[in-house]
């Protein structure tokens, strides 16, 4: 397979992918109690309601008294929380991403650790790790395709985002392709004393194989298939068409129809049935039984 290459740099192996934890990492911990506090504003009034009921005082005695018909609400409250408490933080997280967007364009390339580049590599990455780990816990199955859109990820129509691992930047996502369990797509590697960044790209109606690796500067063209348990060499261009395999991929296979694909088998069927007919007259002295 071939190997990127660089006037200073030859890699000749794949490394592992995700940031660890550094004390920016504690920006989740801040995520989390903007979206408390926004949950508790918003419900002060109903909290006071419920508190008037049981004890007949008011600790917010500007806000108006409700009813008691407010408790068969609170079920419903309680769901809604939810849904407020993630979208809060989403819609804050954005707005951090976008002041470190400006601070520090994304770039393509192979950087040192330490570098500039690198620490804000960093950032973005954890400021983006909690609103995609929540949208994906929410009972909606399109809310991750909303907020990967939504930090910037190009992501076609009809995509199917199962629960893997897609990077927040340089990413693009065809329309119609669909993503199995346990995948992930990486647009960065990071070795020892370097973070490598480049785009990858995946065309309309591809399909990316269960258990499989995309590894950054990946080019799907449209109707391409990763297949199981496979995953591709930095870039690497799987063409059109054809099933990929191997690890890394090594192998290219024609996609065939399903009427294709049972006359194949009936092929290897009679064949098959051929030789142990042949097998059988062997072992009982050239006559068949």
């Amino acid at each position: 397979m071939e190997a990127l290459e660089k006037p200073k740099l030859k890699v000749e192996y794949i490394s592992t992918s995700g940031v660890y934890k550094t004390l920016f990492s504690l920006i989740i911990l801040f995520q989390m109690f903007i979206g408390s506090i926004i949950v508790i504003i918003i419900n002060l009034w109903f909290y006071n309601d419920l508190y008037y009921f049981l004890t007949g005082e008011s600790f917010l005695p500007f806000i108006l008294i409700g009813q008691w018909w407010e408790w068969f609400l609170l079920p419903l409250n309680i769901y809604g929380n939810m849904f407020l408490f993630v979208f809060s933080i989403i819609f804050f997280s954005g707005l951090i991403y976008k002041i470190l967007n400006k601070l520090c364009p994304p770039k393509e390339g192979i950087f040192e650790k330490g570098s500039k580049e690198w620490k804000y590599t960093h950032r973005r990455f954890w400021t983006a790790y909690f609103p995609i780990w929540l949208s994906r816990a929410l009972p909606i199955p399109w809310s991750d395709i909303f907020v990967y859109r939504f930090f910037g990820v190009p992501i076609g129509k009809n995509v199917v985002a199962y629960e893997g691992y897609i990077d927040p930047e340089f990413v693009e996502i065809g329309d119609f392709t669909m993503t199995s369990l346990n995948i992930c797509i990486f647009s960065h590697l990071i070795y020892p004393d370097k973070i490598i960044i480049k785009r990858v790209k995946i065309g309309k109606a591809c399909v990316v194989g269960p258990q499989s690796i995309v590894s950054p500067g990946t080019i799907m063209d449209d109707r391409s298939v990763l297949g199981a348990n496979s995953y591709t060499w930095l870039d690497q261009k799987l063409e059109g068409d054809l099933i990929h395999v191997g690890t890394p991929v090594n192998m290219s296979i024609p996609i065939q129809s399903l009427e294709e694909s049972q006359n194949k088998v009936e092929r290897v069927g009679k064949i098959t049935s051929n030789m142990s007919s042949d097998i059988h007259q062997n072992d009982n002295g050239g006559k068949k039984i």
